[in-house]
């Protein structure tokens, strides 16, 4: 089983205990709900090192010290360290800044203005500095989460009426190795604090997931359609392997993380104060749609006086991020306001655990710099924010503008952003990206296509006048003068 430690980081380790000797066996046939690799062909851990030696002669030389690898406090390049606990693997993942979050999947805003919700709540990308931890290689298994249940630490999983359990239809030894699923956030995080951890941030899932180098899925920066979108044992799919070695963040169940869910949580790094209105249509929409997810058609039930919690879930594309709650309500419609269908407690709904160092164990750094990526972009004499506001009214992205603080490298952060004039869009059509609408400082905006045009509206569409209401909830980007 020391092959383990090849595929984890590229080197020799010591020799493993045999506890996970499971991973080095082929998976059993399973049911899968998309296209994947025949088992047989998926290439095992006791291949990855000619594997790798492969590959190195097929390449030009590059710097040794690479992914697999960290550097100790002496400088020294390093093999990422490897430790066995009683049910899992865990990888030390060496501290590092790296990219964080998304762009936009498109800048319309239609969606938001009949219903007033934020789509794109990872964006802007950023950098974010993390400080090394250790992360499980796989998700918690079934078998390691009744272990606990046994002990009288951890309550049962229990799945909620309807779903159909992935191990009912196969055989027990097989069921006890795949993921832990319907369990709470509240459940998780118990099962990690009895396994001396806790639950990963949502910064330290998406860096063990993507790396240094931005990518957008565990694997890389395609959709590969081996990888199947069906529950396997965990550690199985060996092609959703991460930057790091880490197995699973892409394919299998969506995963809980630590953080509570703020829907504008990728632009408070860049705010001074809050910028939406207690009366705002997103929070308006939000407190409708909790009071009918608890009432129902009961006009005359309140809406709870405090909006349920909800935390961030993980999964597949790295930098976007949605939500779910422990407990639905009694009238809940199946899918959140955002339109998540996994919404609650699932059988596709896991998690794994992170651990701090301990005093004995040595800090790593990531021995690569992270991948650049602009906070804002220059078209002509203005600067424009990376960051798009959703589901706001103009007084909202007045604020939003009149908040930002947006760092420029050694210089001081930049401020006197503001909402741009309809008369600019012209000089800002080719970077500004539409259709829109959007709020201008003198009103609402929005890319227009030619009379008939069916379809996407193209990006040279003319900006045109929006006639919307100062209350209306449209998109917002934010300018400033050069200089």
């Amino acid at each position: 089983m020391t092959s383990v430690c090849a595929l984890l980081v590229l080197a020799a380790c010591e020799r493993s205990s045999g506890a996970y000797d499971h991973l080095d066996q082929p998976a059993p046939p399973f049911v899968a709900l998309g296209p994947a690799t025949p088992v047989d062909k998926l290439p095992k851990i006791t291949d990855q090192p000619a594997v790798e030696d492969a590959k190195k002669k097929q390449q030009p030389a590059k710097e040794e010290c690479g992914r697999g690898r960290g550097r100790d406090p002496q400088g020294q390049c390093v093999v990422l360290a490897l430790r066995e606990l009683p049910t899992v693997q865990q990888v030390q993942i060496p501290g590092g800044e790296f990219v964080m979050g998304a762009l936009p999947g498109d800048y319309g805003g239609v969606a938001p203005r009949e219903t007033p919700v934020v789509r794109w709540s990872g964006q802007p990308p950023r950098h974010v500095k993390l400080a090394s931890f250790w992360i499980d290689l796989h998700e918690v298994t079934r078998k390691a989460y009744a272990g606990c249940v046994a002990t009288g630490a951890c309550t049962p999983a229990v799945c909620p009426a309807g779903q159909v359990d992935p191990g009912a239809e196969v055989a027990a030894d097989i069921a006890e190795q795949l993921p832990q699923g319907c369990v709470t956030q509240a459940q998780a995080a118990s099962y990690c604090a009895q396994a001396g951890g806790r639950l990963p941030s949502e910064a330290e899932w998406e860096y063990a997931a993507r790396g240094v180098d931005a990518r957008m899925y565990p694997w890389g920066n395609a959709i590969e359609d081996q990888i199947p979108n069906a529950i396997y044992p965990a550690g199985h799919v060996r092609e959703d392997s991460s930057y790091f070695g880490i197995l699973g963040l892409g394919s299998n169940v969506t995963e809980w993380v630590a953080d509570l869910y703020d829907a504008d949580a990728g632009l408070r790094p860049f705010l001074s104060g809050e910028f939406r209105d207690p009366e705002g249509p997103l929070q308006v929409a939000r407190r409708e749609f909790e009071r009918k997810a608890a009432c129902g058609e009961q006009s005359d039930c309140p809406a709870p006086v405090e909006l349920p919690p909800r935390h961030v879930l993980k999964h597949f594309s790295a930098g976007e991020r949605a939500a779910a709650r422990d407990l639905l309500p009694p009238h809940f419609p199946g899918a959140e306001l955002e339109g998540w269908v996994i919404a609650g407690v699932s059988p596709k709904l896991g998690f794994r655990c992170v651990a701090d160092l301990g005093p004995g164990d040595v800090p790593l750094t990531v021995p690569s710099p992270a991948a650049t990526v602009p906070l804002y972009r220059v078209q002509g004499d203005l600067q424009i924010f990376g960051g798009v506001a959703e589901a706001v009214t103009q007084a909202e992205a007045r604020r939003f503008c009149a908040a930002l603080q947006v760092p420029d490298g050694a210089n001081p952060p930049l401020t006197g952003w503001r909402l741009p004039l309809r008369a600019e869009l012209g000089e800002l059509a080719p970077s500004f990206r539409g259709p829109g609408p959007f709020w201008g400082e003198d009103g609402a905006v929005a890319q227009v296509p030619a009379d008939g045009q069916a379809g996407p509206v193209p990006q040279d569409a003319p900006w045109q006048a929006d006639a919307a209401s100062v209350d209306s909830p449209l998109l917002a980007r934010c300018v400033r003068t050069s200089g």
